[in-house]
């Protein structure tokens, strides 16, 4: 706790506190002898009677170091934790229905992504899904329930119509380039090659590292492949892993790629993103001022009306 005064030049006036305490002239009554009070002893009334100075002084002194204005000043920190925007873009084309990883990729990548959003507390996360065109899930956000929920009704597309990666992440950027969080990120989940849409990934990439969003790629299967179930009566396709523009997308933006071919593995993916993506701390110092001039002015106060009461009326010297 620090002090501070507001008028500090008052302060030059407090030897005047000590005025009371110089020898005053006192009138007298002359008479012929002391010794018969003498031999009293000293009552009570005269004890408190030495005391009038020490009390005048105590106020004089609470009243001019009120006129001074003194100031307490308290300082707290306080640690913030400030969140930041992520996107997922996840891919929920019909290959994402394949049984390899049971039961199926989508139900895993999909309850990965669940986790990992819901320990993102102080983050806005948002979600865009794509196949062959991409389509807002939800803006990033920071209510958790909503974002949930819809996360947990989502299926593949069995109508076969493509993979836009190039399209998703340009989506999910567009959702970023206006957001004033301290850092802003996508995490790319797809197990096919782009095969869709307007752009490339690598020029979606370039734009995204044009507005300072990194990526993080997932690329999510194996390069064997599996079986596509696809709405009947098409026949099964193959969809196999291509990672090198993964790869690309995340070192043209500062992120990482990442290759998870399991449930477990995914959800590493996903732990060691978390710890990549840390939300900045913030120091902020919070400084109260508590003004002290009113409690020495109430207690000047109440000090003259003890000296009124007791030395000008109760115990009132009359020579």
């Amino acid at each position: 706790m620090n002090f501070a005064f507001e008028q500090p030049a008052l302060l030059w006036a407090l030897p005047l506190a000590l005025l009371p305490l110089l020898p005053r002239r006192v009138r007298t009554v002359p008479i012929s002898t002391l010794d018969h009070l003498a031999a009293a002893g000293r009552s009570w009334r005269t004890r408190l009677a030495a005391l009038e100075p020490v009390v005048a002084l105590a106020t004089l002194l609470l009243l001019i170091l009120a006129l001074a204005g003194p100031v307490a000043f308290t300082e707290n920190q306080r640690v913030i934790r400030r969140g930041i925007d992520l996107m997922l873009v996840l891919d929920i084309s019909a290959s994402m229905g394949a049984a390899d990883i049971p039961p199926d990729r989508l139900s895993v990548a999909r309850a990965a992504a669940a986790e990992f959003i819901a320990g993102r507390s102080n983050d806005r996360v948002g979600v865009v899904l794509f196949a062959g065109i991409p389509y807002l899930l939800a803006p990033p956000t920071l209510e958790r329930a909503p974002l949930l929920a819809r996360l947990a009704a989502i299926e593949p597309d069995r109508q076969g119509s493509g993979t836009a990666v190039g399209d998703a992440l340009a989506a999910a950027a567009a959702r970023l380039a206006g957001s004033d969080a301290a850092s802003r990120a996508v995490i790319l989940l797809t197990d096919g090659s782009n095969n869709r849409g307007h752009l490339t990934p690598v020029a979606a990439a370039r734009a995204a590292a044009a507005l300072g969003i990194r990526i993080y790629s997932i690329g999510y299967g194996t390069s064997s492949g599996a079986p596509v179930p696809l709405a009947s009566p098409a026949p099964l396709l193959r969809e196999s892993l291509h990672p090198e523009p993964l790869r690309e997308i995340a070192r043209l933006t500062g992120g990482r790629y990442f290759p998870a071919s399991d449930a477990s593995t995914l959800r590493e993916v996903y732990r060691q993103i978390d710890a990549l993506e840390t939300s900045p701390l913030e120091t902020r110092v919070e400084r109260r001022a508590t003004p002290l001039a009113p409690a020495l002015a109430l207690a000047a106060a109440l000090l003259l009306g003890l000296e009124l009461l007791l030395w000008r009326c109760w115990l009132r010297r009359v020579p």
